[in-house]
C-alpha cells in the first residue's frame, strides 16, 4: 500500500513540537518530587496545586477554541508556547506554594491550549486526509520517544539533594519551548476565510452533526480510560495492590513508550485500511484486554507472573495509542465545518483535560479503600463503550467521512485560508 509523503512544513513542525517534548520529559515527570522533596511543599498541597492548573487548563479551553477560529492557529499556538516557556523559566525559582501556584496555574492555561491549537494547525495545513493521518501518527510517534529521552535524561540528572540540577533542567524545558515557537513562525497561518469569520457561529455549530456529537461522546470515554487512568493507575494498582517494585512501574513505562515508537507505522499501515469508526472500536477492544490484563495481575503468583502482566498490560496500551493518534484528531477535523475547526479541536482536547482533572482522584480513592477490582470494571466497560460507539458510529457517518481516502478518491472540503501574513 502505497504511503503518503507528509510535507516539509508537516515536518517543521513535528519536528519542533518533538524539541519542546524533550524539554518537557527532563521536568513533567519530577515536577511533583521537585516542589515537594526539593523545596518542601507538603504533598497534600503540591497535589492541590496541581489539581488547580488541571482546572485552569479546562477553564481556558472555551475561549481558546473561539481564538483558534477567529485569529487562526499559529498565534494562538506561539502563545501558549510562550505561557508554557514562562512556567517553566519560574518553576526554576518557586520556592513556596504561593510563588508555586500562578505559575502552575499558567501552565495549565498553557498546555491544553497548545495541543489544541497545534492539532488545528498541523490539520490545517494540508487537504489531502491521509497526508493529514500520517502526519498524526508519526507526530506521536516522535513526541513519545521525545518525552521518553527528555525523562531518561532527567532521571539521570535529578538529585533532590542539589536544587540546581532540577532549576538547569527547567531552564533547558524553556529554552527548548522556545525553539519551538521560533518554528512555528516559519509555519503559515491557518484559520477561515475572512469573510467566513465575520458568520456567527459557536459551539452548538460544533455538535451539529451527530456524528460529531457521538465523536465528542468517545472522546470523552478515550480519555477517562486512557492516558489519565494509565498515568495515576498503573503506579496505585501496580505498587498497592499487585505489590511488585516501585522498578517495575518505570519499566512498564518504558515498555509502553518503546511499543509506540516501534509499532507507530505499522499500526498507520492497518488503520489507513480501516473505516475510521471501526479504528475507534478496535481502540476500545484493544484497552479493554489491556486492563483486563492488569487487572490479573493482582491474582497472579510467582511475582514474576505479575510483573509479566503488568507489563504485558503496557505493551497493549500502547498499541492502542498507535490507532489512536491517527484516528480521533483526523476525524474531529474532518467532521467539523470549517468555520469551527478550533472549537471542535479545543472541545476535544477538554475532555481529556477533564479526565486528567478527575481521574487521579478517581483511581487513588478506589484503590485506597479496597474497590481496586470496581475500578478495573468501570475502565473495561468504558472500553466496551466505546467499542460499541464507534459501531453506532459507522452507521451515522457518510462513507466519505468515514473512510481515509485520497483526495482523488474522495470529495474533500474546501481547505481552511493558509497565509503567512496573518
Amino acid at each position: 500500500m502505497r504511503l503518503t509523503r507528509i510535507s516539509s512544513v508537516m515536518w517543521l513542525l513535528i519536528a519542533g513540537q518533538g524539541i519542546s517534548a524533550i524539554g518537557n520529559g527532563l521536568v513533567v515527570p519530577l515536577t511533583l518530587i521537585y516542589l515537594n522533596q526539593v523545596r518542601g511543599i507538603p504533598l497534600a498541597i503540591t497535589g492541590t496545586l496541581f489539581t488547580a492548573a488541571a482546572v485552569m487548563g479546562l477553564v481556558t479551553m472555551p475561549l481558546v477554541g473561539v481564538l483558534l477560529d477567529r485569529l487562526g492557529a499559529r498565534p494562538v499556538l506561539i502563545a501558549a508556547i510562550a505561557g508554557q516557556a514562562l512556567a517553566a523559566a519560574g518553576l526554576a525559582w518557586a520556592h513556596s506554594a504561593l510563588t508555586a501556584l500562578p505559575l502552575l496555574l499558567l501552565q495549565g492555561a498553557a498546555l491544553g491550549p497548545a495541543f489544541a491549537a497545534f492539532n488545528t494547525l498541523l490539520a490545517g495545513i494540508s487537504s489531502d486526509p491521509e497526508q493529514e493521518q500520517r502526519a498524526m501518527a508519526l507526530n506521536f510517534g516522535f513526541l513519545n520517544a521525545a518525552i521518553g529521552a527528555g525523562a531518561m535524561v532527567g532521571a539521570a540528572v535529578a538529585n533532590i539533594h542539589e536544587v540546581a540540577s532540577f532549576q538547569v533542567m527547567f531552564a533547558a524545558n524553556a529554552v527548548l519551548a522556545l525553539v519551538f515557537g521560533a518554528l512555528v513562525l516559519l509555519v503559515p497561518n491557518v484559520r477561515p476565510p475572512h469573510e467566513e469569520r465575520l458568520e456567527k457561529v459557536g459551539y452548538r455549530d460544533v455538535l451539529a452533526p451527530r456524528g460529531m456529537r457521538t465523536v465528542m461522546v468517545v472522546s470523552l470515554m478515550l480519555a477517562f480510560t486512557g492516558y489519565s487512568a494509565f498515568d495515576s493507575g498503573l503506579p496505585a494498582y501496580a505498587s498497592v495492590v499487585s505489590q511488585v517494585p516501585v522498578r517495575v512501574v518505570a519499566l512498564a513505562l518504558a515498555v509502553n513508550t518503546i511499543v509506540i515508537v516501534v509499532a507507530q507505522l505499522l499500526m498507520l499501515r492497518l488503520v489507513r485500511s480501516m473505516r475510521r469508526s471501526r479504528a475507534l472500536a478496535l481502540i476500545g477492544v484493544i484497552w479493554a484486554a489491556s486492563w483486563l490484563v492488569f487487572g490479573l495481575s493482582a491474582m497472579a503468583d510467582p511475582s514474576w507472573a505479575r510483573i509479566a502482566l503488568i507489563l504485558t498490560f503496557a505493551g497493549l496500551f500502547g498499541l492502542g495509542e498507535t490507532v489512536l493518534a491517527p484516528t480521533l484528531v483526523p476525524l474531529v477535523n474532518n467532521l467539523a465545518d470549517k468555520r469551527v475547526r478550533g472549537r471542535a479541536n479545543a472541545m476535544s482536547t477538554a475532555t481529556f483535560s477533564l479526565a486528567l482533572m478527575v481521574s487521579p482522584a478517581l483511581s487513588t480513592g478506589l484503590i485506597s479503600v479496597g474497590l481496586a477490582a470496581a475500578w478495573i470494571g468501570l475502565l473495561c466497560a468504558g472500553c466496551i463503550g466505546t467499542a460499541l460507539l464507534g459501531v453506532r458510529l459507522g452507521r451515522q457517518l457518510t462513507p466519505e467521512q468515514d473512510s481515509m481516502a485520497s483526495p482523488d478518491e474522495s470529495p474533500v472540503e474546501p481547505e481552511l485560508q493558509v497565509s503567512r501574513s496573518d
